[in-house]
This record gives structure tokens, C-alpha cells and sequence, in this order.
């Protein structure tokens, strides 16, 4: 039997509609810290600025050398206040924010090499790759 996910957010940053939600975090959210701050791999904290949910943003690059359109992938899952605390106090490591998609969505858009992007709502347990 599947446990039921976490209530998180608002319609704003947490609606069923994963367009909406990607084209509002541009101004729906503000930059609280960064975490890991690098060219193929960063890891950020925001807040929606409607409802004040903690969200992490995880970024990866994957680097080729083969023409640069390199594959990239952004991962925006919300946090409970003490995940997101333990994650800026370095307590909770970038790495293994992947086991927390287990019982709550996240928003994932994928730009693989070569191909369209594509974003989608996903869940459960996932692996935080850091890019090269």
C-alpha cells in the first residue's frame, strides 16, 4: 500500500498543473540560500513568496565535449522546515536529498542531449547525481 504524500504549498507553487508551477517560480520565488554553487552541479534553497513553502532546486549538468548541447536536469522538491534548516546547517547532505522524494512530488525537467525538454510532475525516491 503507497502512503499518501505530504501536504506542501500553495496552487501557486505546488498546483497540479506543472507548466504553470514552472513558469511561476521565476517571480513566485525567492532565492533563500545556496547550498552548492557550481557550473554543473548547484543546489539551492527558495521560497514561494505566496505561501512561504522551502523549496530545494537541484541543478546537473552533464558535460559531453561533443557540441555542447549537454543533457541538464532540474529537480524543485519542497522541504519541511527542518529539512531545509538541515540542509543549509550542512546536517542534510545534497546528496541524499533524493531519499525524501519517497513520500512527496517534485517538479523534474529533463533537457536531454539531442532532445526537447520535457517537464513533469514525479514521485518516490531518487538519485542526486552531482554533474561533470
Amino acid at each position: 500500500m503507497r502512503r499518501p504524500m505530504a501536504a506542501f504549498g500553495c496552487a501557486t507553487c505546488y498546483g497540479e498543473d506543472a507548466q504553470a508551477v514552472w513558469r511561476g517560480q521565476r517571480e513566485g520565488f525567492e532565492h533563500e540560500s545556496d547550498v552548492v554553487d557550481g557550473s554543473h552541479f548547484s543546489v539551492d534553497v527558495r521560497r514561494c513568496r505566496d505561501c512561504s513553502q522551502r523549496f530545494v532546486w537541484i541543478f546537473t549538468e552533464l558535460v559531453d565535449w561533443m557540441g555542447g548541447d549537454d543533457a541538464r536536469h532540474v529537480t524543485v522538491m519542497p522541504l519541511t522546515p527542518a529539512e531545509a534548516t538541515g540542509l543549509i546547517a550542512g546536517t542534510l547532505r545534497p546528496l541524499d536529498l533524493g531519499a525524501l522524494g519517497r513520500d512527496r512530488r517534485r517538479l523534474d525537467h529533463d533537457w536531454p542531449t539531442g532532445g526537447p525538454a520535457a517537464l513533469h510532475w514525479d514521485s518516490g525516491a531518487f538519485r542526486v547525481t552531482e554533474g561533470r
